[in-house]
Protein backbone atom coordinates (compact mmCIF):
# COMPACT_ATOMS: atom_id res chain seq x y z
CA UNK A 1 0.00 0.00 0.00
CA UNK A 2 1.27 3.65 -0.69
CA UNK A 3 2.02 6.10 2.39
CA UNK A 4 -0.46 8.64 2.33
CA UNK A 5 1.38 12.10 1.86
CA UNK A 6 4.84 10.41 1.39
CA UNK A 7 6.55 11.52 -1.70
CA UNK A 8 10.06 8.62 -2.14
CA UNK A 9 13.21 10.27 -3.72
CA UNK A 10 15.90 7.21 -5.15
CA UNK A 11 19.11 8.12 -4.95
CA UNK A 12 20.45 5.43 -6.62
CA UNK A 13 19.86 3.43 -9.92
CA UNK A 14 21.26 2.78 -13.32
CA UNK A 15 18.83 4.63 -15.66
CA UNK A 16 21.06 6.36 -18.14
CA UNK A 17 20.58 4.48 -21.13
CA UNK A 18 23.52 2.60 -22.45
CA UNK A 19 26.26 3.61 -20.43
CA UNK A 20 27.11 0.79 -17.98
CA UNK A 21 25.35 -2.43 -16.91
CA UNK A 22 21.67 -0.74 -16.34
CA UNK A 23 18.91 0.57 -18.71
CA UNK A 24 19.93 -0.50 -22.19
CA UNK A 25 18.15 2.09 -24.02
CA UNK A 26 15.53 5.56 -23.77
CA UNK A 27 12.84 3.26 -24.06
CA UNK A 28 13.63 1.06 -21.06
CA UNK A 29 14.81 4.06 -18.72
CA UNK A 30 11.21 5.48 -19.50
CA UNK A 31 9.65 2.58 -18.46
CA UNK A 32 11.17 2.40 -14.98
CA UNK A 33 10.61 5.79 -14.57
CA UNK A 34 7.33 5.68 -14.83
CA UNK A 35 7.12 2.21 -12.76
CA UNK A 36 8.73 4.25 -9.76
CA UNK A 37 6.37 7.08 -10.48
CA UNK A 38 3.20 4.32 -9.80
CA UNK A 39 5.36 3.63 -6.57
CA UNK A 40 5.82 7.14 -5.66
CA UNK A 41 9.21 7.97 -6.31
CA UNK A 42 8.58 11.95 -6.40
CA UNK A 43 12.58 12.54 -7.69
CA UNK A 44 15.55 10.52 -8.71
CA UNK A 45 19.29 11.01 -8.84
CA UNK A 46 20.24 8.34 -11.44
CA UNK A 47 23.79 7.25 -10.24
CA UNK A 48 25.90 5.49 -13.59
CA UNK A 49 29.13 3.32 -12.62
CA UNK A 50 32.21 5.55 -12.03
CA UNK A 51 35.02 2.66 -11.95
CA UNK A 52 37.96 4.97 -11.01
CA UNK A 53 40.23 2.19 -11.12
CA UNK A 54 39.32 1.52 -14.57
CA UNK A 55 40.05 5.62 -15.53
CA UNK A 56 43.91 5.85 -15.62
CA UNK A 57 44.08 9.71 -16.10
CA UNK A 58 41.85 12.93 -15.37
CA UNK A 59 41.26 12.96 -19.21
CA UNK A 60 39.43 9.33 -19.03
CA UNK A 61 37.72 10.39 -15.83
CA UNK A 62 36.57 13.43 -18.46
CA UNK A 63 35.61 11.31 -21.20
CA UNK A 64 33.79 8.87 -19.36
CA UNK A 65 31.75 12.14 -17.13
CA UNK A 66 31.12 13.47 -20.68
CA UNK A 67 29.69 10.31 -21.87
CA UNK A 68 27.04 9.95 -19.23
CA UNK A 69 25.82 13.45 -19.82
CA UNK A 70 25.34 12.99 -23.19
CA UNK A 71 23.48 10.30 -22.84
CA UNK A 72 21.64 11.95 -19.05
CA UNK A 73 20.49 14.72 -21.90
CA UNK A 74 19.66 12.60 -24.29
CA UNK A 75 17.19 10.69 -21.62
CA UNK A 76 16.10 14.65 -20.06
CA UNK A 77 14.57 15.37 -23.85
CA UNK A 78 12.67 12.18 -23.94
CA UNK A 79 11.30 13.16 -19.68
CA UNK A 80 10.16 16.49 -21.08
CA UNK A 81 7.83 15.23 -23.89
CA UNK A 82 5.95 12.66 -21.27
CA UNK A 83 3.90 13.19 -18.02
CA UNK A 84 3.95 11.66 -14.77
CA UNK A 85 7.34 10.70 -14.55
CA UNK A 86 10.02 11.58 -11.50
CA UNK A 87 12.56 15.01 -11.52
CA UNK A 88 15.32 13.30 -12.33
CA UNK A 89 19.24 14.67 -11.95
CA UNK A 90 22.81 13.18 -13.06
CA UNK A 91 24.91 11.88 -10.50
CA UNK A 92 27.38 8.90 -10.18
CA UNK A 93 28.16 5.44 -8.55
CA UNK A 94 32.07 6.28 -7.66
CA UNK A 95 33.75 3.24 -7.21
CA UNK A 96 36.83 3.79 -4.82
CA UNK A 97 38.33 1.51 -3.23
CA UNK A 98 40.98 3.88 -1.48
CA UNK A 99 41.66 7.36 -0.20
CA UNK A 100 43.71 7.60 -3.35
CA UNK A 101 41.29 7.23 -5.72
CA UNK A 102 38.45 9.11 -4.23
CA UNK A 103 40.74 12.14 -4.21
CA UNK A 104 40.88 12.24 -8.01
CA UNK A 105 37.27 13.58 -7.97
CA UNK A 106 37.22 15.31 -4.72
CA UNK A 107 37.24 19.20 -6.61
CA UNK A 108 35.35 18.28 -9.24
CA UNK A 109 31.97 20.19 -9.45
CA UNK A 110 30.64 17.95 -11.88
CA UNK A 111 30.78 14.65 -9.68
CA UNK A 112 28.30 14.54 -6.95
CA UNK A 113 24.32 13.44 -6.54
CA UNK A 114 22.40 15.79 -8.61
CA UNK A 115 25.01 18.28 -8.07
CA UNK A 116 25.25 18.27 -4.37
CA UNK A 117 28.11 17.96 -1.73
CA UNK A 118 27.63 14.47 -1.69
CA UNK A 119 29.15 11.42 -3.57
CA UNK A 120 27.92 7.75 -3.64
CA UNK A 121 30.95 5.96 -3.20
CA UNK A 122 31.25 1.76 -3.21
CA UNK A 123 34.26 0.41 -2.23
CA UNK A 124 34.03 -2.92 -4.08
CA UNK A 125 32.32 -5.52 -3.16
CA UNK A 126 34.94 -7.79 -1.47
CA UNK A 127 36.47 -5.63 1.23
CA UNK A 128 39.76 -5.90 1.68
CA UNK A 129 40.50 -3.55 4.50
CA UNK A 130 38.01 -0.86 7.05
CA UNK A 131 38.31 1.28 3.94
CA UNK A 132 37.55 3.98 6.95
CA UNK A 133 40.47 5.66 4.66
CA UNK A 134 38.00 6.78 2.04
CA UNK A 135 35.67 7.83 4.90
CA UNK A 136 37.86 10.23 6.15
CA UNK A 137 39.39 11.54 3.00
CA UNK A 138 35.75 12.97 1.71
CA UNK A 139 35.33 14.71 4.91
CA UNK A 140 38.39 16.23 5.05
CA UNK A 141 37.50 17.47 1.82
CA UNK A 142 34.43 19.23 3.18
CA UNK A 143 32.15 17.16 1.26
CA UNK A 144 29.98 13.92 2.34
CA UNK A 145 29.99 10.48 1.45
CA UNK A 146 26.83 7.79 0.60
CA UNK A 147 28.35 4.39 1.15
CA UNK A 148 25.94 2.54 -1.64
CA UNK A 149 25.06 -1.15 -0.35
CA UNK A 150 27.17 -2.08 2.85
CA UNK A 151 25.01 -4.89 3.02
CA UNK A 152 25.82 -6.66 -0.07
CA UNK A 153 29.60 -6.11 1.10
CA UNK A 154 31.96 -9.06 1.95
CA UNK A 155 33.37 -8.31 4.59
CA UNK A 156 37.42 -9.25 6.22
CA UNK A 157 36.67 -12.80 7.91
CA UNK A 158 37.98 -11.01 11.36
CA UNK A 159 35.86 -7.59 10.69
CA UNK A 160 32.34 -7.53 12.53
CA UNK A 161 30.37 -5.58 10.01
CA UNK A 162 27.77 -3.96 12.76
CA UNK A 163 31.10 -2.16 13.95
CA UNK A 164 32.55 -1.65 10.41
CA UNK A 165 29.84 -0.07 9.33
CA UNK A 166 29.12 2.02 12.92
CA UNK A 167 32.82 3.43 12.12
CA UNK A 168 31.94 4.81 8.95
CA UNK A 169 28.71 6.75 10.49
CA UNK A 170 30.77 7.96 13.33
CA UNK A 171 33.44 9.39 10.91
CA UNK A 172 30.25 10.87 9.08
CA UNK A 173 29.42 8.74 6.30
CA UNK A 174 25.68 8.05 4.96
CA UNK A 175 24.15 4.44 4.72
CA UNK A 176 22.54 3.43 1.88
CA UNK A 177 20.73 0.43 1.93
CA UNK A 178 19.05 -1.22 -1.17
CA UNK A 179 15.63 -1.48 -1.20
CA UNK A 180 15.66 -5.09 -2.03
CA UNK A 181 18.06 -6.45 0.69
CA UNK A 182 15.26 -6.20 2.76
CA UNK A 183 13.24 -9.02 1.21
CA UNK A 184 16.40 -11.39 0.49
CA UNK A 185 16.50 -10.32 -3.45
CA UNK A 186 20.26 -10.79 -3.29
CA UNK A 187 20.79 -13.62 -1.31
CA UNK A 188 21.81 -16.09 -3.96
CA UNK A 189 24.81 -13.59 -4.87
CA UNK A 190 25.19 -12.04 -1.23
CA UNK A 191 24.10 -14.50 1.26
CA UNK A 192 24.08 -12.58 4.39
CA UNK A 193 22.64 -9.18 2.58
CA UNK A 194 19.13 -9.83 4.40
CA UNK A 195 20.02 -10.28 7.52
CA UNK A 196 22.65 -7.35 7.69
CA UNK A 197 20.11 -5.04 5.86
CA UNK A 198 17.77 -5.69 8.83
CA UNK A 199 20.44 -5.44 11.35
CA UNK A 200 21.03 -1.90 10.31
CA UNK A 201 17.50 -0.89 10.18
CA UNK A 202 17.30 -2.68 13.73
CA UNK A 203 20.31 -0.87 15.13
CA UNK A 204 19.94 2.57 13.64
CA UNK A 205 22.92 2.42 11.45
CA UNK A 206 20.84 2.61 7.77
CA UNK A 207 20.46 6.07 6.72
CA UNK A 208 18.73 5.68 3.58
CA UNK A 209 17.52 2.92 1.14
CA UNK A 210 17.53 3.56 -2.85
CA UNK A 211 16.38 0.92 -5.68
CA UNK A 212 19.56 0.38 -7.51
CA UNK A 213 17.45 -0.02 -10.14
CA UNK A 214 19.41 -1.72 -13.41
CA UNK A 215 16.26 -1.64 -15.58
CA UNK A 216 14.87 -4.91 -16.93
CA UNK A 217 18.26 -6.48 -15.22
CA UNK A 218 17.57 -6.80 -11.31
CA UNK A 219 14.59 -7.42 -9.50
CA UNK A 220 13.74 -6.13 -6.09
CA UNK A 221 13.72 -2.71 -6.77
CA UNK A 222 10.26 -1.54 -5.44
CA UNK A 223 10.58 0.98 -2.84
CA UNK A 224 6.83 0.47 -2.47
CA UNK A 225 7.58 -2.97 -1.08
CA UNK A 226 10.33 -2.29 1.23
CA UNK A 227 7.82 0.30 2.80
CA UNK A 228 5.32 -2.14 3.20
CA UNK A 229 7.95 -4.34 4.78
CA UNK A 230 9.45 -2.07 6.74
CA UNK A 231 5.60 -1.06 8.09
CA UNK A 232 4.52 -4.38 8.91
CA UNK A 233 7.73 -5.48 11.11
CA UNK A 234 7.14 -2.08 13.27
CA UNK A 235 9.35 0.05 11.56
CA UNK A 236 6.74 3.17 9.95
CA UNK A 237 8.65 5.98 11.30
CA UNK A 238 12.10 4.69 9.93
CA UNK A 239 10.36 3.76 6.41
CA UNK A 240 9.63 7.82 6.25
CA UNK A 241 13.27 9.01 7.05
CA UNK A 242 14.90 6.39 5.16
CA UNK A 243 12.84 6.97 1.72
CA UNK A 244 11.50 9.73 1.48
CA UNK A 245 13.16 12.69 4.75
CA UNK A 246 16.83 11.94 4.15
CA UNK A 247 17.14 11.34 0.42
CA UNK A 248 14.70 14.30 0.09
CA UNK A 249 17.33 16.23 2.13
CA UNK A 250 20.19 15.40 -0.06
CA UNK A 251 17.73 15.87 -3.38
CA UNK A 252 17.41 19.86 -2.30
CA UNK A 253 20.87 20.10 -1.29
CA UNK A 254 21.37 19.41 -5.52
CA UNK A 255 18.98 21.79 -6.13
CA UNK A 256 19.93 24.87 -3.91
CA UNK A 257 23.51 24.31 -5.09
CA UNK A 258 22.51 24.13 -9.08
CA UNK A 259 20.46 27.33 -8.40
CA UNK A 260 23.63 29.16 -6.30
CA UNK A 261 25.78 28.32 -9.52
CA UNK A 262 23.27 29.66 -11.67
CA UNK A 263 24.01 33.46 -10.15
Amino acid sequence: MLPAMIDFADLHSHLVPGVDDGSASVEESLDSLQTLRAEGVEALVTTPHLLLPRLGTDAAIDRELERHRRAFEGLLDAVGGEDGLPAIGLGQEIWAPDAAAIARVLHRADVGLGGSEYLLVEFGFRLTGTHLEVVDAVAASGRRIVVAHPERYEFAPDADPVATVARWREHGALLQINAGSLNGYYVDQNPGSERLAWQFVEQGLADLISTDHHGVRRAGVSPAEAWDTLVERGFAAEAAQLLSAVPGRIVRAGVAARQTAAH
